[in-house]
């Protein structure tokens, strides 16, 4: 059982590395949004 848990463990990191080396992110959405947020605040760009 400990040895399926760390193969599957070391497949989802090869897969996410993978993705991540091709340019896709899991957090994609997540980041052009606040992106987006932070640019249409004006004069306040970041919190004291």
């Amino acid at each position: 059982m400990i040895k399926t848990n760390f193969v599957i463990g070391l497949l989802a990191l090869a897969f996410f590395a993978n993705a991540q080396f091709q340019g896709w992110s899991l957090f994609d959405r997540f980041a052009s949004t606040q992106t987006s947020r932070l640019s249409g605040s004006g004069s306040r760009l970041y919190h004291k």
